[in-house]
């Protein structure tokens, strides 16, 4: 109804764009926040400098997931009203969803300029400011934070965070039992208390109480598989399991095929993969280090062509014509996220299932592939907090994880085999170990120079987007961090015979 009292109304333009905007605000109410997108879009081309829709319409493309269009939008709503809280803090938001944590960070320190008798920029300010290493400026935000809003658990808990980062672990204990304690962990979002468990459970490893931490940790994963169901399947064990049995069916030389050159690709082109918490993020921040090379982290690039991937047969068929197609879709969607260029890295723990694809469409690239104490890589991902999603439900337990990273590393080894790869393997603690030794081992491989700047991959890192679970850890020098499954030695028991038989 409203929208054909919009189209009869065209008369009067004000009327048009009072009703265009009450349309937007009110789809975006209801969650519709692809209609309310374009409802904003068709406000913006009567007035293109309203400060008011140019937020909203930032609102909307952030909850439709295009963030850089929603991080523009905001930006030119700012530059109408400087004043304009909605479209700072909607902009902290979006850098904050895409990984850019600095820019995060100082747009909440602009709302809490604006705002400051409010608690979510001080909240923002406090998170952003504890995942870059601020801890004494994450503190404080926190504690205003909490003294505007004291129930806000999040906040609650990156001031537990900051207490471990502090070695007051106990303190971080007593804050968070008491948060579990008053909220009710029956009634406390899932989300809130399996983060505040997590960090629970790292308190009581800072203490060296192991088996309490393990069963926060524990804690913390059966409030993540009770929000996926407990009976999930394991739909990316299954996936994986799948795609290697298809490769292993393959006729020699089904994908050996070449190709013709599209527009826009990079001349030097990595694919950068391995498996979560195995040292891949802390590689591509290495590799972005060298002049001339840009990255992506975990985007999709291969969209166009993930069909193919259950359908190996079809990929072998695949037909010039169409091959040529996905390769230009790739680097349109590379370009369009604002990489490309001369030398490419495309970082994804999860890639390994795209191997298929990439021998088919991309003969050239190289692919480096991170490896790391298996029993480091499946205590690590158990502990840690991932993003909802299929491959999150395989981290909650062990032996789901155990099970699916087996898969994933028989897939790669499948792949090695079968399919007409360049492929380079890189050792985490080989690279600590031994770092300027490794990393020109890894640019000979890759034909990208060397030179002792890598060395500073954590001021690179600082200045980058990072999504992963990794950000604050690359943005420290290099460290080792093997070794850290050992305490739990009796809580991977179970699942010994899987990482045992894995080569490494």
């Amino acid at each position: 109804m409203a929208t054909r009292a919009i189209e009869a109304d065209t008369a009067d333009p004000a009327a048009e764009i009072a009703a265009l905007r009450f349309t937007a605000w009110r789809q975006a109410a209801a969650g519709d926040a692809h209609g309310a997108a374009a409802t904003f879009a068709r406000a913006l081309d009567l007035v293109p400098d309203d400060a008011g829709l140019l937020a909203g319409a930032g609102d909307a493309c952030r909850f439709t997931g295009d963030l850089d269009r929603a991080i523009a939008l905001f930006d030119r709503a700012l530059a109408v009203d400087p004043t304009l809280v909605a479209a700072a803090y909607g902009r902290a938001l979006a850098h904050e969803a895409v990984g850019a944590t600095a820019a995060a960070r100082d747009d909440f320190r602009r709302v809490t300029r604006l705002s400051p008798t409010t608690s979510p920029g001080f909240a923002g300010l406090a998170s952003t400011s504890a995942r870059l290493g601020d801890v004494d400026a994450a503190r404080g935000a926190a504690r205003t934070a909490l003294r505007l809003s004291p129930g806000d658990a999040a906040t609650a808990i990156t001031l537990a965070r900051c207490d471990v980062a502090r070695q007051r672990p106990g303190l971080a204990v007593e804050r968070l039992q008491g948060l579990l304690a008053r909220r009710g962990q029956a009634s406390a979002a899932g989300d809130d208390a399996a983060v505040a468990l997590g960090v629970l459970g790292d308190a009581f490893d800072a203490m060296g109480r192991v088996d309490d931490a393990y069963a926060a940790y524990a804690a913390a994963k059966a409030r993540l598989a009770a929000c996926a169901g407990h009976d999930a399947p394991p739909v990316a064990l299954l996936q994986t399991e799948a795609v290697t049995a298809g490769v292993a069916a393959l006729p020699p030389g089904a994908l050996a095929r070449p190709v013709p050159p599209v527009a826009g690709e990079a001349g030097t082109h990595v694919f950068l993969l391995g498996y979560p918490r195995s040292g891949t993020t802390l590689v591509e921040q290495v590799l972005a280090t060298v002049p001339g090379v840009t990255t992506l982290e975990e985007a999709p690039t291969l969209a166009a062509a993930a069909p193919l991937v259950g359908d190996l047969p079809a990929l072998a068929a695949l037909d010039d014509a169409t091959a040529t197609e996905l390769r230009a879709d790739y680097w349109a969607r590379v370009r369009a996220a604002g990489a490309g260029g001369d030398s490419f890295v495309d970082m994804d723990p999860f890639k390994a299932l795209a191997l298929p694809l990439i021998a088919r469409l991309f003969p050239a690239a190289k692919v480096v592939v991170v490896r790391r104490d298996p029993h480091d890589v499946v205590w690590s991902c158990f502990r840690r907090s991932f993003v909802a999603g299929p491959v999150a439900t395989e981290f909650t337990s062990l032996p789901r994880t155990a099970h699916h990273y087996a898969a994933t590393m028989r897939l790669i080894a499948t792949c090695r085999d079968t399919l007409p790869l360049r492929m380079h393997d890189l050792r985490y603690e080989a690279l600590v170990a031994d770092f300027d030794g490794v990393t020109q081992g890894l640019c000979g491989f890759t034909g990208l120079p060397w030179s002792p700047a890598l060395r500073e991959f954590a001021a690179t890192a600082r200045a980058r987007r990072i999504k992963t679970a990794s950000a604050a850890q690359v943005r420290t020098p290099l460290f080792d961090g093997s070794g850290q499954w050992r305490r739990y030695a009796k809580y991977l028991a179970p699942v010994e015979d899987v990482l045992e038989s894995l080569a490494y």
